[in-house]
């Protein structure tokens, strides 16, 4: 080989190298320039996420698991025009059919047995319950018993355990302003997402108490009122404390049109307490002994009894060796005041009553002589 052949071959070899250590540096300086945009970006979103997260949020992830969707399975009737059917008088027949309603309500399960609580009405009439987990999962539950009063019931998923559970706080020291939220599935039916809704607000007030309806059984006494929003759907699902903690019941909102008018109200959860150890203790609620029975001020009892305030409940007959004697309960007294809540009427006194528990005291004030006398009146199961 020739000196000048040697010296091409000598160049084209040492721009080879060159070209390759050249790209090699560059590709490395492009990796390593991508690595850190992404290293930086990385970085930059989790600063993003972390100055993001309140407390809402890490409440919310705590409490979402042990929030369920509350369904049924109800019969019900239509009638048909039924063509081998030729009655001139009734052509049409009932026929039954079972209707399955995925989601009804919410619930959240109470303990890892699958216990749930959740309000009564959203459960009323069904034959069948059926309560949907967060994971999707279809379970069925049976209904142990309900306080029908109270708007309280307390299911029992079966063949399902180590399930998430809320923790029940105390209603009675919660605060008006202080943080809550409120979960549950409103418009779940339509949505069809196991997933609650989390809505934010505060307690707007306490001790927000509704007369008794003779259309409506239920008696709403010292509620919750919140401005986290609560829809259809949201009944029996639970509103939550800043420290993940059950402080009241989603039962129902007032507004004309069925949306949420940020007045919604909730059952505190230590009344609800006293229904949840009744069922859990005894397997059912036990029924209450009223020992006595009571009329309404009338302008003939007025005149015996000597008052001119129309407003009571007059004593009628009392049983012998019951509550009512061993508290000092007299015939003839008007009973104006229940826990200290007014007493319009005998209704008013028997809806308070009946949303009692064995055990509970019921505070009476009665008029009797022209003074007012304070009782306490223990309630007895009756066998």
């Amino acid at each position: 080989m020739s000196r000048k052949s040697w010296i091409i071959l000598c160049l084209i070899t040492v721009s080879n190298l060159f070209f390759f250590v050249s790209a090699n540096f560059w590709q490395e300086r492009d990796a390593g320039k991508k690595g850190f945009i992404a290293n930086a970006e990385a970085k930059e979103n989790t600063r993003d996420a972390s100055s993001r997260r309140t407390r809402i949020v890490d409440v919310a992830q705590k409490v979402s698991p042990a929030v369920v969707n509350v369904g049924a399975i109800r019969t019900a009737y239509m009638r048909q025009l039924d063509p081998a059917l030729h009655d001139f008088f009734n052509p049409f027949i009932l026929y039954p059919y079972e209707e399955k309603i995925p989601f009804l309500g919410s619930g959240f399960i109470l303990d890892s047995a699958g216990h749930v609580v959740t309000n009564f009405h959203v459960i009323e009439g069904a034959q069948k319950v059926i309560v949907t987990l967060t994971d999707g999962r279809e379970v069925e539950a049976d209904i142990l018993d309900a306080d029908k009063v109270v708007d309280v019931a307390v299911l029992k998923i079966k063949d399902v355990g180590n399930l998430p559970y809320v923790e029940l706080g105390n209603s009675d020291d919660i605060m008006i302003g202080e943080s809550v939220i409120a979960l549950g599935n409103p418009f779940g039916n339509l949505i069809e997402d196991p997933h609650p809704t989390v809505t934010a607000g505060v307690i707007s007030a306490v001790n927000r108490s509704f007369n008794p309806d003779m259309n409506n059984m239920r008696v709403y006494t010292n509620m919750i009122q919140t401005d986290a929003a609560i829809n259809p759907g949201n009944s029996g699902g639970p509103l939550i404390n800043m420290n993940g903690e059950v402080v009241g019941v989603n039962t129902f909102i007032m507004s004309r049109s069925g949306g949420s008018h940020g007045i919604g109200f909730a059952i505190p959860i230590n009344r609800i307490k006293s229904v949840i150890k009744e069922i859990l203790e005894y397997g059912q609620i036990r029924p209450l002994w009223r020992d006595f029975e009571c009329v309404n001020l009338t302008p003939h009892l007025m005149r015996i009894l000597k008052t001119n305030d129309r407003f009571g409940s007059v004593v009628r007959r009392m049983e012998k060796g019951g509550a009512a004697e061993a508290c000092g309960l007299q015939v003839g007294d008007i009973i104006k005041k229940a826990n200290g809540r007014e007493v319009r009427n005998s209704a008013d006194l028997m809806a308070y009553f009946s949303a009692l528990q064995v055990g509970d005291s019921f505070e009476l004030e009665v008029f009797r002589d022209g003074k007012i006398l304070k009782l306490k009146y223990i309630v007895k199961e009756y066998k």
